[in-house]
C-alpha cells in the first residue's frame, strides 16, 4: 500500500505545475483523482465524499490551468517550464525517502505543545503528516513571520489563502526531510471538517479576481503570477494593460463602491512631527486631494526580481516561481510626485528632512493587502528621481491587477518596491518591517550559501536599484536555408534591454558564436531618454552571423552595456543564489530549421 508520501507524490506527478491536492488518508486519492480527472465532470467531484473541500477546489483549478498551460507553453516551446525542471516528480514517486506510515503517531494536542515558545521546537501538520520545521524557519521563502503563523497547528487554513504553495512541487519537496510522524487520523478528519466548513461558510478569498488575458503565461493563478510571452515583449513599446506581467503575493484587493468613494492615503509623520513643528502627526489625503496636485507622467519599466529564475534552475534548484524572461513590462505612469504629496501633508522641505542629523531615513509603504516595503529617502526625495504616487497607467485609471486605486512608482528600482494598492506611507529612521523588506524573500545570498541561518540577513541589503538586463524576443534567418552543422548563417534578432538606476543603455552586443565575435545592435525605441533618467527599456535589432551547432540549432546571445559600462556576465552559474534573484547573465535564444 502506498504511504502518504507516495500518494502525495503521485498526485504531484499527475498535477505537475498545478495546485496540489489535500487528501484524506482514508481514501485512495491517486485512483480517485485520476478517474475523476479523466472521466468525470466537476459536478461529480463536488458530490464525491472521497475528496476534501480543498481537493475539490484544486480539481476545478486544475482543469482551468491545464488549458492555459497546454496553449501557452505549446506556443513558446523554448520557454522554461513553470515548474523547475531539475526535479522529476515521476521519478520521485518510485520510492519514498521516508515512509510516513512507519513513523510515530501524534495528536493535535501534542503538535500544539511544540509551538516554538520557551525554547520548544516548532511543529505543524499538513495532510496527516507532522513536521518539525524548527531548522527550516529561516529558509522559508515567504519569511519566518509567515510560517510561524501555523506554529503548533495545521497548515491547511493558511495554504487555503497562500495558494502559491500549490504552483510547484517545491513545498512538498522541502517538507519531505522535515517529517517526523503521522497525525492521529481523527485529528486530521477534524482538520478536514474545519476546512470544509471554511470553504462552505466563507467567501473564497480569490472570488473577485480580475479577468486576465489568455495570452499571458500563467505560473499560478491563486495568487496570479503570469508573464508576457517572449515574442510579445517587443510588439509595443508601452506594454498594453492586458499584457502587462502580473506578480501577486495575495488575492487582489476588492473595494466596494463605498470604499472607493471614501478611500484615503494615510501619511504618518509621527517620528518627525516635533522636528517639523507639525500639529498633525498623521495626515489623510483623498484621491481628490492627490489629483489636485500637479500631474506628472513617467515612462518606466518594471521587472520582477525573479525574472529569468528558470534559467538558474538547471544549475541548481532555486526557490520561487520559475519565470522566463517575460516578468518585465513598461508603461506610462501618471500621478503626483511623492515630494508634492509630502509637502501637502506638511513637510515643507523633504530634502532637508532627509539630510537632518545625517542619519539614514526611509520611506515606508504599506498596501491594502498588508504588503510592506521601503526605499531610502534619498531616492524618494530626489527631484530627478521621479518617484510618483500614481493613479494612471497608459492614460487610464490603474487596473486592479496593477494597484488600483494608488501605487508607488519608484523608477529604476526592483518592482517589489513599487508598492501596489497603497494605503499608507511613513517617514522613519528604520526600514519597513516584514518579509518583503527584511526577510529572505528579496535578499541575494552568496552562491555558496543555501542555508539562511549561516548569514545575518539584517546585514544584507534588500534588492532596490537593479542591474543591467537584456532579452531576445524574436529570431529569424535572413535567408531561408537548411541549417547544416558547421555552416555560418545570417540571423536577424530583436529584443529589449534595460538598466536600473536610470542608467541609459549605451550598447547591446549580440553574438552568434558563443562570444568569439560580436555585433553591436541598432538601438531603436527608447534610445533618446535623458542621461541618468532612463527609466524605461530600449528596443534593439541586429543582423549577426551565427554558427550552426552539431544538433542543427543556431544560438544567439545578447548582453547589454549601460551608462556606467556595467555589462551582463556570461555565466548564470556565477550569479546563482538560492532565491533565484537578479539573473542578468547573457540571454540566449535558439532556432532550428
Amino acid at each position: 500500500m502506498l504511504s502518504r508520501t507516495s500518494r502525495l507524490r503521485a498526485l504531484s506527478s499527475y498535477c505537475r505545475r498545478h495546485p496540489r491536492l489535500q487528501v484524506r488518508s482514508s481514501s485512495s486519492p491517486l485512483a480517485t483523482f485520476s478517474n475523476f480527472a479523466h472521466e468525470s465532470s466537476a459536478e461529480d467531484v463536488l458530490t464525491s465524499s472521497k475528496l476534501s473541500a480543498i481537493a475539490v477546489a484544486a480539481f476545478l483549478s486544475v482543469n482551468a490551468m491545464n488549458q492555459l498551460y497546454e496553449q501557452k507553453c505549446a506556443a513558446e516551446p523554448a520557454h522554461p517550464l513553470p515548474t523547475p525542471i531539475t526535479v522529476t516528480p515521476e521519478e520521485k514517486c518510485e520510492e519514498d525517502v521516508q515512509d510516513h506510515d512507519k513513523l510515530p503517531i501524534y495528536t493535535s494536542a501534542q503538535v500544539a505543545e511544540n509551538n516554538g515558545e520557551d525554547g520548544k521546537p516548532v511543529w505543524m501538520s499538513y495532510g496527516g503528516v507532522v513536521y518539525d520545521v524548527t531548522d527550516f524557519i529561516y529558509n522559508h521563502p515567504g519569511g519566518s513571520e509567515r510560517i510561524l503563523l501555523a506554529a503548533g497547528g495545521a497548515v491547511e487554513p493558511y495554504w487555503h489563502l497562500y495558494r502559491q504553495h500549490f504552483a510547484s512541487d517545491l513545498p512538498m519537496h522541502l517538507m519531505e526531510e522535515l517529517a517526523i510522524g503521522e497525525l492521529e487520523e481523527q485529528d486530521q478528519d477534524a482538520i478536514d471538517d474545519q476546512m470544509a466548513k471554511i470553504v462552505e461558510e466563507n467567501e473564497d478569498p480569490y472570488a473577485h479576481e480580475p479577468k486576465r488575458s489568455d495570452i499571458l503565461i500563467v505560473h499560478g493563478d491563486q495568487p496570479m503570477n503570469a508573464e508576457v510571452p517572449g515574442e510579445l515583449l517587443t510588439s509595443s513599446y508601452l506594454t498594453p494593460l492586458e499584457f502587462f506581467y502580473i506578480r501577486h503575493h495575495h488575492p487582489v484587493p476588492f473595494l466596494m463602491q463605498k470604499e472607493k468613494d471614501n478611500y484615503e492615503l494615510e501619511i504618518d509623520l509621527s517620528e518627525f512631527a516635533n522636528d517639523l513643528g507639525l500639529k498633525e502627526k498623521i495626515v489623510k489625503m483623498t484621491m481628490e486631494d492627490i489629483k489636485r496636485l500637479p500631474k506628472i507622467e513617467v515612462i518606466a519599466t518594471l521587472q520582477c526580481s525573479g525574472n529569468r529564475r528558470g534559467d538558474m534552475n538547471p544549475v541548481k534548484r532555486t526557490s520561487g516561481t520559475s519565470w522566463g524572461q517575460g516578468a518585465v513590462s513598461t508603461a506610462k505612469w501618471g500621478g503626483a510626485r511623492l515630494t508634492d504629496v509630502l509637502k501637502a501633508a506638511g513637510v515643507e522641505d523633504p530634502i532637508a528632512l532627509t539630510e537632518k542629523n545625517g542619519t539614514q531615513k526611509h520611506l515606508r509603504m504599506e498596501s491594502l493587502d498588508e504588503m510592506k516595503a521601503s526605499i531610502n529617502m534619498e531616492k524618494a526625495t530626489n527631484p530627478y528621481g521621479d518617484v510618483l504616487i500614481a493613479y494612471e497607467m497608459n492614460d487610464e485609471d490603474l487596473p486592479r491587477d496593477h494597484g488600483y486605486p494608488l501605487r508607488v512608482i519608484v523608477p529604476g528600482f526592483a518592482a517589489v518596491r513599487n508598492v501596489k494598492w497603497l494605503k499608507k506611507i511613513e517617514i522613519s529612521n528604520n526600514e519597513a518591517e516584514g518579509t518583503w523588506q527584511q526577510g529572505l524573500n528579496y535578499k541575494t545570498l552568496p552562491p555558496n550559501v543555501t542555508d539562511a541561518k549561516k548569514v545575518d540577513l539584517s546585514k544584507m541589503p534588500s534588492m532596490t536599484e537593479v542591474a543591467v538586463f537584456s532579452g531576445i524576443t524574436t529570431m529569424e534567418l535572413v535567408e531561408k536555408s537548411k541549417l547544416k552543422p558547421g555552416n555560418v548563417v545570417m540571423v536577424k534578432a530583436k529584443g529589449w534591454a534595460w538598466s536600473g538606476g536610470g542608467r541609459n543603455i549605451v550598447r547591446v552586443d549580440i553574438t552568434g558564436d558563443g562570444g568569439k565575435s560580436w555585433q553591436a545592435a541598432e538601438i531603436k525605441e527608447g534610445g533618446d531618454q535623458k542621461f541618468g533618467r532612463a527609466w524605461a527599456w530600449v528596443f534593439w535589432e541586429c543582423e549577426v552571423p551565427a554558427s550552426v551547432k552539431k544538433d542543427g540549432t543556431v544560438e544567439v546571445a545578447s548582453k547589454a552595456v549601460d551608462l556606467a559600462f556595467n555589462s551582463q556576465p556570461e555565466s548564470v552559474a556565477h550569479g546563482w543564489n538560492v532565491r533565484g534573484l537578479g539573473n542578468n547573465s547573457w540571454h540566449r535564444a535558439s532556432i532550428r530549421s
